[in-house]
C-alpha cells in the first residue's frame, strides 16, 4: 500500500476512536460550558474527517492516475536503419510490424481501460438510478411497515428509524429507535418515553414518540419534512426541532372528532452543506405522500434547492432563510415565517443612527449569498441615514471567511479611518472560518467599539463569550422573550423543555409548522395535495394563528407580511444555565430584574 495512503487512513481511524469518545463525553457531561465545548470540539473533528476522507479519495485518484499512464517506449524500440530512398522489401515489413507493435500495445491497454470505464460508468448509472427510483414512496410510510431503510444515502433521514442526534443516545433511545424500525411501535413508545423523562430538552425522541402513537393506533397521518443542520449547527437544529415538534404536539393533543389525522414529521439533516442540501432535496421531491418541508435553516442551502422544490412542486418553508434574492418573481413553493433582510438591515441602520455612529466597518464574507446579500441591503439603508461605510468590501483583512484573518490588522486599519462602530455578518455556519473570525473579532475589540451583528449570531456559543459581549455586542433578531411574551406557546414551551429558553429559531419553525398545519387540516376539505396546499397559503385571504397571538400569520409572494425585527443585547443572567442571556436592546435595569424574576430556577 502506498505509504501517504496508509499515513492518511491511519489518521482517519484515531479520528474517528477520538470522535466515539467525544460523544461518551458530551452526553454524560453536565456543565452547559464545557458540553458546548465539547460540541464545538466534535464539530471541528468532524470536519477534518471529511477533510481526510477527501484526502484519501485524492490520494487514490493519483495513484490510479500514475497506474495508467502508458508505458516508456523509448528502450523497447530498436534504432531505426540509416535513411535510404529504396529500402528491401522485408526488412521494411519487419521494421513496420516492429513500429505497429510498439504503438499497438499502449493503445490496446487504453482501449481496454476505457471499455471498462464506460462499462463500469454504465453500471454505476443503473444501480443509482434504482436507487434513486427506489427512493420513491419508502420514507417515513403510514400505515405501512418500514421497508427498504437499507437504501444507500438514507442515513441522513428518519421518522423514527435511526437517530440524527448521536450524541444524545441512550441505551433505551437505541432500543426504543430498533423497535421502531422493526414495527414494534408499543415498544418504541415505551422506551422513548423514557429517554424523554431523563433527556426533557431532546425533541428529537419527542417527535419519533408522536410518530409512532400514530402508527400504533392506525391513525391516518399526513406527513411533513424538516431539515436542519445538524451536523455542522446543532444549537439551532435543536430550536427549530422544538418548534416543530411542539406544535405537532399540541396538534396531536387537541380533542378532534373522528375520524382523527395525525401528522407525521420526518427530520432530514443537511449539515449546512449546498452539496448534500440538493441531495435531500432530490429525494424529499420523490416522496409524494410528503406534502412539504419546512426549511432549509441557511439562505445559502435555501438558494441551492428553490428549483428542486419548485421543479418537485413541494412547499417549502424556511424558518431562518432571509436573503433578499429570495423569493424570486416566479417562485411558487417558496415561503418564510422569518423577516427578510430588507427588515433587519433597516433595524441595524437606525440603531447606528440613534447611537450617532456616522461612520462604520463592515466584517462580512464575500462567498456566503446570505453575507453578501446582507452587506448590499445594509450599504443601501445606511445611505439613507448619511452613514458611510469606511472599509472596502474588496479587502480581505475584513473578510470573515480568511482562513487567515487578524483581527488587530482589522482593528488598526479601523481605526485609522475614525470609526467607533463594526457591523459583522458571519454567514449561517456554512464556512468554515466566519463565525469563528467573528468571535476572535469580539474578543480583541474589547469594549473600544460599538459592535451589531446579524441573527446567525444569535446562539449559545455566543452568550458564552461571557464579559467580552456585556454591553458590547447587539444582534438583530425576528423575536426576544420579553416580560410581556407569556403567551400560550411561551407557558407550553416551558413545560415541554423543562425551563429551556426559548430561541427566535423555536419560534420562526413553530410558525412554519402551524402555517402547515393550519392550512393542511383546518382550510382544505378534501384530502390535501401539494398543489392545492400551495394554492391555500398563497390565497391573499389565508392567515394562521402562530407563537404571537396578537401577530397572525400572512404570506404575500411568499413573504411574511408584518414582519418585525427586534434588536437584542447581552446581559448578565442567573435564569440561564450559560450565565448569560440575550434582552431586547432597549431594555433598562429595572425591566431585566422583571424578566429574571420570572424564570423558574
Amino acid at each position: 500500500m502506498d505509504n501517504q495512503l496508509k499515513v492518511i487512513q491511519e489518521q482517519l481511524a484515531k479520528d474517528s476512536d477520538l470522535l466515539n469518545e467525544l460523544y461518551n463525553q458530551e452526553r454524560c457531561e453536565i456543565n452547559p460550558r464545557r458540553k458546548l465545548q465539547l460540541r464545538q470540539e466534535i464539530e471541528q473533528l468532524n470536519q477534518n474527517m471529511r477533510d481526510r476522507e477527501n484526502q484519501i479519495e485524492q490520494r487514490k485518484q493519483e495513484l490510479k492516475a500514475k497506474e495508467n499512464q502508458p508505458e516508456t517506449q523509448g528502450n523497447s524500440v530498436e534504432a531505426s536503419p540509416p535513411k535510404s530512398d529504396v529500402l528491401p522489401r522485408v526488412n521494411n515489413s519487419i521494421n513496420i510490424n516492429r513500429y505497429v507493435n510498439v504503438i499497438r500495445r499502449p493503445l490496446i491497454k487504453k482501449l481496454l481501460i476505457i471499455i471498462g470505464c464506460i462499462t463500469i460508468g454504465l453500471l454505476l448509472a443503473t444501480l443509482v438510478h434504482q436507487n434513486t427510483s427506489d427512493y420513491s414512496n419508502t420514507i417515513c410510510l403510514n400505515l405501512k411497515k418500514n421497508i427498504n431503510r437499507n437504501l444507500p444515502g438514507l442515513e441522513s433521514l428518519s421518522c423514527g428509524e435511526n437517530s440524527l442526534i448521536s450524541g444524545s443516545i441512550l441505551n433505551d433511545k437505541i432500543k426504543g429507535i430498533e423497535a421502531y424500525k422493526n414495527n414494534d411501535y408499543p415498544t418504541a413508545i415505551k422506551l422513548l418515553e423514557t429517554v424523554r423523562r431523563r433527556e426533557p430538552n431532546d425533541p428529537e425522541t419527542l417527535i419519533y414518540i408522536n410518530n409512532a402513537r400514530i402508527e400504533r393506533d392506525k391513525i391516518l397521518a399526513y406527513t411533513i419534512a424538516v431539515v436542519v443542520p445538524i451536523n455542522s449547527n446543532l444549537y439551532t437544529s435543536l430550536q427549530i426541532l422544538r418548534g416543530v415538534a411542539q406544535a405537532q404536539e399540541e396538534f396531536l393533543s387537541k380533542e378532534e372528532s373522528q375520524p382523527k389525522i395525525g401528522l407525521k414529521v420526518l427530520i432530514a439533516d443537511d449539515a449546512n452543506n449546498v452539496k448534500e442540501a440538493r441531495r435531500i432535496a432530490s429525494i424529499l421531491v420523490k416522496q409524494q405522500h410528503i406534502l412539504a418541508v419546512i426549511g432549509h435553516y441557511a439562505s445559502d442551502l435555501t438558494l441551492g434547492t428553490r428549483d428542486i422544490f419548485e421543479k418537485g412542486e413541494l412547499v417549502s418553508v424556511s424558518p431562518g432563510s432571509t436573503a433578499t434574492q429570495l423569493p424570486r418573481p416566479n417562485d411558487r413553493f417558496f415561503f418564510r415565517t422569518i423577516p427578510s433582510l430588507k427588515i433587519s438591515t433597516i433595524a441595524v441602520a437606525r440603531y447606528l443612527d440613534r447611537k450617532i455612529h456616522k461612520k462604520v466597518a463592515v466584517f462580512h464574507n464575500p462567498s456566503s449569498e446570505f453575507s453578501k446579500s446582507f452587506l448590499t441591503e445594509l450599504t443601501n439603508n445606511l445611505s439613507g441615514f448619511n452613514i458611510d461605510i469606511t472599509n472596502d468590501p474588496q479587502d480581505k483583512d475584513f473578510h470573515l471567511s480568511n482562513p487567515f484573518f487578524k483581527p488587530s490588522k482589522a482593528i488598526k486599519k479601523a481605526k485609522a479611518t475614525g470609526v467607533k462602530a463594526f457591523v459583522v455578518i458571519p454567514d449561517g455556519g456554512t464556512t468554515n472560518y466566519s463565525i469563528r473570525n467573528t468571535f476572535k473579532l469580539i474578543k480583541a475589540s474589547h469594549d473600544d467599539f460599538v459592535m451589531v451583528g446579524a441573527n446567525t449570531l444569535f446562539t449559545d456559543e455566543t452568550l458564552l463569550l461571557g464579559e467580552d459581549i456585556v454591553d458590547h455586542l447587539v444582534v438583530t433578531t425576528p423575536w426576544i422573550q420579553t416580560t410581556a411574551s407569556q403567551s400560550n406557546f411561551a407557558k407550553k414551551a416551558e413545560e415541554l423543555w423543562q425551563g429551556r429558553e426559548i430561541s427566535p429559531w423555536a419560534v420562526t419553525a413553530y410558525d412554519a409548522a402551524e402555517v402547515l398545519i393550519q392550512a393542511l387540516f383546518i382550510n382544505i376539505k378534501d384530502k390535501p395535495t401539494r398543489l392545492n396546499l400551495r394554492d391555500n397559503l398563497a390565497e391573499p385571504k389565508f392567515e394562521a394563528k402562530g407563537a404571537d397571538e396578537t401577530n397572525l400569520i400572512k404570506f404575500e409572494n411568499g413573504n411574511r407580511k408584518k414582519e418585525v425585527v427586534e434588536l437584542a443585547k447581552i446581559v448578565k443572567s442567573r435564569c440561564s444555565e450559560f450565565g448569560y442571556s440575550f434582552v431586547p436592546e432597549e431594555y433598562q435595569e429595572q425591566q431585566i430584574k422583571q424578566l429574571e424574576s420570572s424564570c423558574n430556577l
